[in-house]
């Protein structure tokens, strides 16, 4: 067993790692100060950090259990802080189960088993399966939780943290077998620990760059005054699978005149009324609304038929003329079926189904 690391020296390591994480979680919050799950994570490696002195220099059982309890709190300080970089609440009272069984399950067998070493081994491995429950809920939330915005720094620091794993269940099965020197249950968590922990915390490094990126291309890709996507957005966005895709031209009609009429602020608020009465009416999440150009609109539909198409078109109508809070305003719309997943050709057909309906009159859908 002499190529197995002391363990003093292994909790030195994490000690020492997670000290130096914790500072730049910490240097983080303090440029940005109300993003409070910079806290949270800065938070569990300082508690992580101060466990690796007190496992090292406490020895009572009922002290041991505390400490393996609070274990168990730094996974789901984790928890907390991805909770608020979310943005929902941050602790729910359902956190304290995997802290409190952690702790029982280290603490009960020194009362309820008479014989000493035996209430060890019973507590060692009660206490590591939970404490191995407490890990991966932490890494099954980061890796696995459905998301608005797919971050790979969130899946590496949840698989990290279900890394951890392997080493549990073999320090379950040491104990098992009666393998006592070193403590296993220890030292292997001891061992992932100088790869695991580093990689965790880089990846929960990560996030906050990953949304802010997502926030910029976001932004690159939309309209500012409308929120609609702009031509670049939709070319990214749009399919086209045939033959059940429409597209949707809408223009509005004399907006040079609303301008002059009643100023150009006027007519920034006939835009923003028409793309929230679009994304009002869209039937499914993947249908999109884009903004190509001064007052013109398109509107791509997924799994749509012609009939259903027109109608919607129909209802944008209706519903621009309905609008109250600007002057009085309507849209003359074009609609084409796809023929094949080319967004530029049935962008053009929707074009000439369009100036139809202005030479036909406006304020209709051809």
């Amino acid at each position: 067993m002499d190529v197995l690391p002391d363990l003093q020296t292994l909790r030195l390591c994490s000690l020492l790692a997670s000290t130096a994480f914790a500072m730049v979680f910490l240097a983080f919050w303090q440029a940005r100060r109300a993003e409070l799950f910079w806290l949270h994570w800065a938070g569990s490696s300082l508690l992580y950090a101060g466990l690796m002195v007190g496992f090292s220099r406490v020895e009572h059982a009922a002290a041991v259990a505390l400490l393996y309890a609070l274990l168990a709190g730094t996974n789901i300080l984790i928890i907390s802080g991805v909770r608020a970089f979310d943005g929902r609440p941050a602790f729910r009272a359902w956190m304290l189960m995997p802290i409190l069984a952690t702790g029982l399950g280290f603490g009960l067998p020194a009362w309820l088993v008479p014989e000493p070493a035996l209430a060890g081994t019973v507590s060692r491995i009660g206490g590591t399966a939970l404490l191995a429950s407490s890990s991966a809920l932490a890494g099954a939330t980061l890796a696995f939780e459905p998301q608005a915005q797919p971050s790979r720094g969130r899946r590496i620091a949840g698989f990290a943290i279900l890394g951890y794993q392997p080493s549990y269940a073999l320090a379950i099965v040491a104990e098992v077998s009666g393998w006592s020197e070193p403590n296993m249950a220890a030292l292997l968590p001891m061992l992932s620990d100088q790869v695991l922990l580093g990689i965790m915390s880089l990846g929960l490094l990560a996030m906050p760059g990953e949304r802010a990126q997502g926030a910029l291309r976001d932004a690159a890709l939309r309209d500012a005054l409308t929120g609609a996507w702009n031509r670049a957005g939709l070319a990214a966005r749009a399919r086209l699978p045939a033959p059940d895709a429409a597209v949707i031209l809408i223009d509005v009609d004399h907006f040079k005149a609303i301008n002059d009429r009643h100023g150009h602020a006027a007519g920034d608020a006939v835009l923003v009324a028409l793309v929230a009465r679009i994304g009002a009416l869209l039937p499914g999440p993947a249908d999109t609304v884009a903004r190509l150009g001064g007052d013109e609109f398109a509107v791509v539909l997924h799994g749509t038929t012609r009939p259903a198409a027109h109608r919607l078109a129909g209802e944008i109508r209706l519903a621009a003329r309905r609008a109250a809070e600007t002057p009085a305003w309507t849209v003359s719309l074009g609609v084409a079926m796809a023929e094949g997943a080319d967004l530029a050709g049935a962008l053009a057909r929707a074009d000439a189904a369009l100036y139809a309906a202005k030479a036909a009159g406006r304020d209709r859908a051809a």
